[in-house]
């Protein structure tokens, strides 16, 4: 059964997330995946979709698509409110728990409470230069720079 293409949600996440997506060319996708029934198959979850499409290559034919699809799969599925103001330490610390000191939990909290103040100096033209800079004069176990 062709289900209805949903342009409110499409509208919503355009609003949202529009910078991250060639827009006209995720909703060709999107509609392709609405009117085929092959590709929506039996696949219930956001999961089987990505692996589908990554186990097809169809993931360089929509890259659009699996974008999108990756990056629901990244964001939480519910808001958190005020009285969970304190959420986004708990993720961090239990993503981190076995994999880092107290020192680099640290500086990610503080980049989590301070992040107004990081989205506005992502906008000044050298930010991403200076933070490349930064880490490439520090002595590294991986490669930093593009072949």
């Amino acid at each position: 059964m062709r289900q209805v293409f949903p342009e409110e949600a499409f509208q919503s996440v355009l609003k949202s997330y529009g910078h991250h997506f060639d827009s006209g060319r995720l909703r060709s996708e999107l509609q392709v995946l609405y009117s085929d029934q092959d590709l929506q198959g039996n696949r219930g979850k956001l999961c089987d979709y990505l692996v589908f499409l990554k186990d097809m290559e169809l993931d360089s034919a929509m890259p659009q698509l699996y974008k999108l699809f990756s990056l629901v799969a990244t964001i939480g599925a519910t808001s958190a409110g005020v009285e969970r103001s304190f959420s986004c330490l708990k993720r961090l610390k239990y993503y981190t728990r076995n994999t880092m000191g107290q020192g680099r939990l640290s500086s990610l909290a503080l980049l989590a409470i301070e992040r107004t103040l990081v989205k506005s100096l992502e906008k000044t033209p050298s930010w991403y230069d200076r933070v490349t800079d930064h880490f490439l004069e520090k002595e590294r176990r991986a490669e930093f720079t593009f072949k």
